[in-house]
């Protein structure tokens, strides 16, 4: 019983040193991110396509238009919801955002409307103190 309680003491203080040794910095910069891309993909699902400009890289709004942003959404795709499932951070400036998306195709199949569930990889490049959504553009690796 005497090792058992040692054990759990233990376990307690291991828990407490690692809460206390946490970077705050990188709770700060993740709920950044994940408000940023909760936001983008509020717009998405209003179909904002202005707003959701504006999350993308500065590099990518100088080259791409809104309206060729625009296009390439099309009228296919009804999307009705996103849920971040998780983050990764490759150091301190890019990040992977895996989303979980709810949507429906704007067409019937056979004859009924159905929702389908999809899980959306983003990549997210932090500049200037601001995150921004990586869109792939022709030729990136992305």
């Amino acid at each position: 019983m005497v090792k058992t309680w040692k054990w759990l003491f233990f376990l307690v203080l291991a828990g407490i040193a690692w809460f206390a040794n946490a970077d705050p910095a990188l709770a700060d910069r993740e709920q950044a991110l994940r408000q940023r891309v909760q936001e983008r993909w509020a717009s998405l699902i209003k179909r904002d396509w202005a707003v959701a400009y504006s999350f993308e890289t500065p590099v990518y709004r100088a080259s791409y238009p809104l309206e060729r942003y625009q296009s390439k959404f099309g009228n296919d795709i009804i999307w009705e919801g996103a849920t971040i499932s998780h983050v990764l951070f490759e150091g301190d400036e890019v990040a992977t955002v895996y989303v979980d998306v709810q949507y429906q195709l704007a067409r019937l199949v056979a004859g009924e409307a159905h929702r389908f569930d999809a899980q959306v990889t983003e990549k997210w490049i932090r500049s200037d103190d601001q995150w921004w959504h990586a869109s792939p553009t022709v030729g990136s690796k992305l």
